[in-house]
């Protein structure tokens, strides 16, 4: 009988103990948990900001005279009044480019320059048959083609101001002018010309990044065009010699252009090399 209880007792301090055992490790499983993974963020990788890009614009150009002559002013003493200008007129422009990195960028541009109405009035005193005034009127044309290179100056919510310069050639042509003397009805008409100069700009302008692709600007630019002539003039009624035409001297544009550019090729992620 004694020996029936102590194996019972045994029995049942054994299954105590295994029960506790049990319970422990439980308990002590539910206290311990294991640290979480540190959470590493991708870096980005960084973006090969260059390539090849096309561009086109339209504009206003409101160009500048600084003076004009002919050889009979240049000759005769009794000029004066002499006043001038050249009438704004439209400009459209195409140009292709690379990006060299996302501060600088090139591009060559061409352009045609609609025609600008040229108004000069000058006045002489007696010159043997009574003092009168000249009135010039002429339509100048021109064409303008640039190598460029520009700064961009940092991107504001797809924003980027920037600056440039560029040096190029402008063909520049005299059409249609008119002498017309009001003393005398003398009429003049002078041949057409085309001269080209060397020509150069400076620029200041914005764009905004439509798509990642696709960048409109704005721009101003400050031209200098250099200096047109016509051809020879003629009395329209033959009774006076003709004269070498008229000198139109330093030709400057202030001209205000809204334009677009196209990347022909997406960003690409530079990655590093393992």
């Amino acid at each position: 009988m004694n020996t029936n209880r102590g194996s019972y007792m045994l029995g049942a301090a054994l299954g105590s103990a295994l029960v506790l055992t049990l319970c422990v490790k439980a308990h002590a499983a539910d206290i311990y948990q294991a640290p979480p993974e540190p959470v590493v963020e991708a870096v980005p990788a960084p973006v090969l900001d260059r390539g090849i890009y096309i561009k086109g614009y339209i504009g206003q150009a409101n160009p500048d005279v600084g003076s004009y002559t002919d050889e009979v002013i240049r000759r005769d003493g009794n000029f004066v009044g002499f006043d001038s200008a050249i009438k704004s007129s439209p400009l459209f422009g195409l140009g292709v480019g690379w990006r060299h990195s996302h501060w600088l960028r090139f591009d060559l541009t061409g352009e045609y320059r609609g025609d600008a109405t040229f108004l000069a009035h000058d006045a002489y005193r007696n010159i043997g048959f009574g003092a009168g005034t000249n009135e010039y009127t002429a339509d100048i044309q021109s064409w303008l083609g640039l190598a460029n290179a520009y700064i961009d100056m940092g991107n504001w919510c797809g924003f980027t101001p920037y600056v440039g310069a560029g040096v190029g050639l402008a063909t520049l042509s005299v059409n249609g002018l008119k002498d017309v003397n009001n003393a005398t009805n003398g009429v003049y008409y002078a041949a057409d010309h085309t001269n080209t100069n060397f020509a150069w700009a400076v620029y200041a302008g914005t764009s905004y990044d439509v798509t990642p692709q696709v960048t409109l600007d704005l721009t101003y630019r400050y031209a200098q065009l250099g200096d047109a002539k016509s051809g020879v003039a003629s009395d329209a009624w033959g009774n006076n010699p003709p004269y070498s035409g008229v000198f139109v001297k330093d030709i400057t544009s202030n001209d205000l252009m809204l334009g677009f550019r196209y990347k022909l090729q997406r960003d690409v992620p530079v990655y590093a090399v393992k």
